[in-house]
């Protein structure tokens, strides 16, 4: 932890540098962002980070050095999420459609399996990996939704079909098989404050699962990007929700579904759960027949980013009523505005 002598050196020595910088040229920052190499005084998130003592945020500033004399490079999000060259692609060209999804899609698909005092284990959520040790779920999953269900004991990556131990799918004359599943085991879980406080759906209805080891990623294992600030859905936009239909009230499907549902006005649903915090939820669906009941609770409300083909996870499947019902929106944990909780909490 940095003491604040040090944090007042910092920002000095930073500052009084400026005058034999080359100010305003081109950097990349950390991440591999493009940005502009400035006075740490005019990068509010990364003088903000400074102020706020944080050792994560504080290593950040430090790598962000640039110029020929030590200026920060400022990136358009000054973020310090984890590094987006290698998350968010697939193999599998159909990117858009409805049904079950191809044998490559969303190879960061995560079911939660419990097991209850009999002994009896069953898939009743889903996640996302996001990082080599982490899942992002819902709060309820791993919270009073498994206080019903009984123990959370694994996590399972590289699923397709449920039946099969291998699976398989022919193209033309050729056959293509993925690798076995893996299960992994849980060595940590935290819910979000928020929803510990309320004790019910609605705000912070988000977690981190850490798993028992790292994940080697493949073809069939790898991470979703979390998102940047300025990629938050808008109304109209469309996302996509998947999984193996593991809800609450049962009934699945055991190949890895996948439906296209809109992005409509938050007022939608709050007239819908009026007696709900649902300020950080995204308000999504209500089309008849296409409903994140298609996926797990916990499952991710996914898009592409437009400028470079990667997905990331808007949002978490969080609650909704009348499944697939004309009018009828689900609720969804908007993941944007827990990005600095997320980064805060996750580690090697």
């Amino acid at each position: 932890m940095y003491n604040a002598y040090e944090i007042i050196f910092l920002i000095l020595w930073l500052t009084l540098q400026t005058a034999y910088a080359q100010l305003d040229s081109s950097c990349k920052t950390p991440n591999g962002e493009l940005g502009t190499c400035k006075s740490i005084l005019g990068c509010h998130v990364l003088l903000d980070a400074v102020i706020k003592r944080k050792p994560k945020q504080m290593e950040f500033v430090k790598k962000s050095v640039c110029g020929p004399k030590p200026l920060v490079c400022c990136g358009s999000q000054g973020n310090w999420k984890p590094d987006r060259s290698d998350c968010g692609y697939q193999l599998s060209d159909k990117i858009y459609g409805g049904g079950e999804t191809e044998l490559y899609e969303f190879p960061w698909m995560a079911l939660l399996e419990y097991k209850n005092p009999s002994n009896r284990r069953r898939f009743s959520c889903g996640g996302v990996i996001i990082s080599k040790r982490y899942v992002l779920t819902a709060a309820h999953c791993v919270g009073q939704f498994s206080q019903r269900v009984g123990e959370l004991v694994n996590v399972r990556l590289g699923e397709w079909d449920l039946r099969q131990e291998v699976d398989c799918i022919r193209v033309g004359g050729s056959k293509y098989c993925n690798k076995p599943p893996q299960d992994f085991g849980v060595s940590d879980i935290l819910i979000h404050p928020d929803h510990q406080k309320r004790f019910s759906k609605g705000a912070g209805d988000i977690a981190l699962i850490r798993l028992n080891r790292n994940i080697t990623y493949s073809e069939f294992i790898k991470p979703i990007c979390l998102p940047f600030p300025a990629e938050s859905s808008a109304v109209g936009d469309t996302t996509v929700v998947a999984g193996w239909g593991q809800t609450e009230n049962a009934t699945h499907s055991p190949v890895k579904l996948k439906v296209e549902i809109p992005v409509v006005d938050r007022s939608l649903c709050v007239s819908s759960f009026p007696s709900l915090d649902i300020r950080t939820q995204i308000c999504a669906g209500g089309k008849k027949g296409k409903d994140s009941c298609f996926g797990d609770s916990g499952g991710p409300l996914m898009k592409m980013s437009k400028h470079t083909l990667q997905w990331y996870v808007d949002g978490i499947i969080s609650f909704g009523q009348r499944c697939g019902e004309e009018g009828s929106p689900g609720v969804y944990t908007n993941v944007s505005e827990y990005i600095d909780w997320i980064m805060e909490h996750i580690r090697d």
